[in-house]
């Protein structure tokens, strides 16, 4: 009965650090690979880790005297800096060469904390376990395992999400209330002590928004759309010019709306808000138009084709601005913020009407037509 003792490194400090080729097998190796990593970093938790195999190694071969048969014997092997697939290939590969020149018949298993314990069942499958041994300095038990924790947390994309974007998201919120308190009050008042008031409503808000970047990988996909940016440009892409101008009309559109509402003298929200959207709605919409016409051009020089969700989409946007405008202004005039023709409000909601209803054919009529070219396709095969 053969008993290996085994200590992992799945994130190979030993190789990284201290330059040990993995695996090793044997006593003397194991003492000289300790040692070469407690010089080259002292503090490295996997140093206490292999010394605690040292020992169970040493208490084993204690326990075996006189006992003909049993057998112990220690080794050492390690992942990669990556830790994930990559390690575990790595881990699986060492384990698989110690066990051939091992050949144990029982597995001791020794780390340093919650992160060797993701390749437990990996040698669960190949060897039995009769226990394990987890090693923790003294002066900190579970930190490790905690940092270890939320770092790999910090690293999967859905689990940023489930935990930071809520805890961002109502940061955000809550800054933001305070922030438009504050300016409510501002505007009210013309008192510039609301503005200075603001501190931790804007730290609160600066954090949400912090946070909800890193959930989202916003950061990321900002800088990739940067080099996208930048190659396009080099390659005289025809939708910069459109993305700009697109952009522009997108500013525009926030100016416009916030001008009409920065000398207004009123209290009431909700009509701020109306008025707001009313003057900055057309500009943006027509910037959302126009980013797609660029997009939709390139696709038609490149493949002339022209894509049929390009016009149904643009028409169905000019008739929700339609129908949003008469809704905007029938909110003014209930208000009572000025006159509004009820035949003007009506023309407006009828047209985004008529809008829809052609984007609603169009759809349909693009369907049957493609169905029956399909059906013809079929049939001539």
């Amino acid at each position: 009965m053969k008993t290996l003792v085994l200590a992992i490194d799945r994130d190979n400090d030993f190789g990284e650090k201290a330059g040990v080729a993995t695996p090793v097998i044997g006593i003397e190796g194991c003492v000289e690979a300790v040692m070469s990593l407690g010089v080259a970093d002292p503090e490295d938790s996997d140093v206490n880790g292999l010394f605690a195999a040292i020992q169970t190694y040493k208490e084993l071969m204690e326990s075996f005297r006189g006992r003909p048969g049993r057998k112990a014997e220690i080794a050492l092997i390690c992942g990669d800096r990556k830790v994930g697939h990559r390690s575990d290939y790595a881990v699986i590969e060492q384990l698989e060469e110690v066990i051939s020149v091992v050949s144990p018949d029982r597995v001791i298993l020794v780390g340093d904390g919650a992160e060797d314990e993701y390749v437990y069942p990996i040698i669960s499958s190949r060897v039995p376990i009769d226990s394990v041994r987890k090693v923790y300095v003294k002066q900190a038990p579970g930190v490790e395992g905690t940092l270890y924790i939320i770092s790999r947390m910090m690293k999967d994309a859905d689990k940023r999400k489930r935990f930071l974007v809520p805890i961002g998201g109502l940061l955000l919120l809550i800054g933001l209330i305070f922030l438009a308190e504050g300016f409510y009050a501002y505007m009210i008042t013309g008192s510039g002590m609301y503005i200075y008031n603001q501190t931790w409503s804007i730290i609160a808000t600066v954090l949400g928004i912090m946070l909800l970047m890193y959930g989202y990988n916003l950061m990321d996909r900002f800088i990739q759309s940067l080099e996208n940016l930048g190659k396009n440009i080099r390659s005289g892409d025809i939708t910069i010019t459109f993305s700009i101008i697109a952009f522009g009309m997108l500013v525009a559109g926030v100016a416009m709306g916030l001008n009409s509402i920065w000398n207004l003298q009123t209290g009431d929200t909700l009509y701020l808000i109306v008025q707001f959207v009313s003057n900055a709605m057309w500009p943006i919409a027509l910037a959302v138009v126009f980013r797609d016409t660029g997009k939709e051009l390139k696709n038609y020089l490149s493949m002339k084709k022209v894509n049929r969700s390009f016009m149904v989409g643009t028409i169905a946007i000019i008739g929700i601005a339609f129908i949003a405008q008469g809704a905007l202004d029938l909110t003014k005039m209930m208000l009572g913020y000025g006159e509004m023709e009820n035949l003007l409000i009506l023309l407006e909601i009828i047209v985004g009407i008529v809008f829809l209803v052609i984007t609603s054919v169009l759809q349909t009529t693009f369907s049957r037509y493609f169905r029956a070219h399909r059906g013809e396709t079929d049939d001539s095969r």
